[in-house]
């Protein structure tokens, strides 16, 4: 079975992920208080419910984000389909 190789990612990457992990954040706690200010307080604690892994400090500092490789993705699943 194949594996994928694991290996840090760059300065520049960990950078442009904190940015796009920051940006998400915002966004599910913009979303959720205005799903809260249109009074529709089902949909923000299904919403909320959804993406709580994200605004959890603790989950949030602790959580892996993992990259991958498009090629060596296609490469593993060709490799599976023989």
């Amino acid at each position: 079975m194949n594996k994928f190789n694991e290996r840090p990612a760059d300065d520049e990457d960990v950078k442009r992920l904190n940015k796009v992990r920051s940006d998400l954040v915002v966004w599910i706690v913009e979303r959720f208080q205005r799903l809260l200010a249109e009074q529709k307080m089902d949909d923000a604690c299904h919403f909320m419910d959804e993406w709580f892994e994200w605004v959890d400090p603790h989950s949030y500092i602790n959580e892996s984000t993992l990259f991958f490789d498009e090629n060596e993705i296609k490469e593993l699943y060709e490799n599976i389909k023989t």
